[in-house]
């Protein structure tokens, strides 16, 4: 989906052309914000806040449409909640930065882990505090380096390493369970390291 085939088949109907159809074209634009929102901060209250106008942050960009709306505006909602949990992530990094990462070379997920995370993501979420969280959507599914990410979190690049590979074995072991048909009961939800109060990780 880009810009000119939405406009051509808007000028191909102009008399046929509802409020329900540019709804619907931009349904699932927006339900991938507010599923990411809803990840990273899991408080569907205050979820708008951090859906923010891709227009106002990025009207003077000429990339293609899907690109653009679903790059620039999911950086600035990812960017707006890092703004109010950016002191709990800090926090957590000073503990993860005390320890080695198993592997420091995990890959992006896989089609099939982000397709588990989609369909599961307030139970991988439950699992994960905000730290992994961010670092899971920035480099699990945005597929950003290592120091991108620490850059972005505003962290080293050790606390990066030790909280995605928490996060990916988190979502590879869940999904593995699942697929053997364990009961979501049965999933330990112990494998974050920094465990905060759950009141403060909302």
């Amino acid at each position: 989906m880009n810009l000119a085939k939405i406009l051509n088949e808007l000028r191909g109907t102009p008399d046929q052309v509802t409020e329900d159809d540019i709804r619907q074209a931009f349904g699932d634009y927006h339900n991938l914000l507010r599923w990411l929102a809803d990840f990273l901060i899991g408080d569907e209250e205050s979820r708008a806040a951090y859906i923010v106008d891709a227009v106002t942050i990025a009207d003077k960009q000429t990339l293609g449409f899907h690109e653009w709306l679903v790059h620039w505006a999911a950086r600035a909602t990812i960017e707006r909640a890092l703004q109010e949990q950016h002191p709990i992530v800090a926090e957590l990094a000073s503990k993860y930065e005390k320890t080695e990462p198993d592997r420091s070379n995990q890959p992006p997920l896989s089609k099939q882990d982000f397709l588990f995370l989609v369909k599961n993501s307030d139970r991988v979420r439950a699992r994960l505090d905000p730290l992994c969280r961010f670092v899971l959507v920035l480099r699990g599914i945005a597929k950003d380096a290592y120091d991108q990410v620490a850059a972005q979190l505003g962290i080293s690049r050790r606390a990066v390493e030790r909280a995605y590979c928490i996060a990916f074995d988190s979502v590879e072991s869940d999904r593995k369970t699942c697929n053997a048909g364990t009961p979501p009961s049965h999933i330990d939800n112990g494998l974050t390291l920094g465990k905060l109060d759950p009141a403060r990780a909302t």
